[in-house]
């Protein structure tokens, strides 16, 4: 995958993932129709959906995703969010590089994006978890 295409498939998917968040397309319906787009699984998109919705709302995920999929979001809500929005998936994307490592999948550059996104958006250097 290029990163044209790479960053083609994040927007699709961030945009899709806005939508659900959102309440305007359910879930399921949701993936099944961005399945038909993009090259992901169905089961794929809805893990990077619910990513999304728990980063939104300050929530720790669990599943694997690739990092580019979450710098790519981070970067998306802080953007459009600003402070309070980005505050709340930085903690969310802090607990899950923080699951990650307790089984064993250190993530430093993910945390490294994280910790400057939190310098750009002025948050206090103290990691909330």
């Amino acid at each position: 995958m290029t990163d044209a295409s790479a960053a083609e498939i994040y927007d699709k998917l961030y945009v899709v993932s806005r939508l659900v968040y959102n309440g305007e397309i359910e879930l399921e319906k949701a993936a099944a129709k961005l399945a038909d787009i993009i090259p992901m699984s169905v089961e794929q998109i809805k893990i990077t959906i619910t990513m999304y919705v728990g980063m939104r709302n300050g929530r720790v995920f669990h599943h694997s995703v690739s990092d580019g999929i979450v710098i790519y979001f981070l970067e998306r809500i802080g953007e459009e969010e600003g402070k309070d929005g980005i505050e709340l998936a930085l903690n969310a994307v802090y607990g899950y590089a923080g699951f990650k490592y307790s089984v064993g999948s250190e993530m430093p550059e993910l945390e490294k994006a994280c910790d400057i996104l939190r310098e750009k958006y002025g948050l206090s250097s103290a990691k909330k978890e």
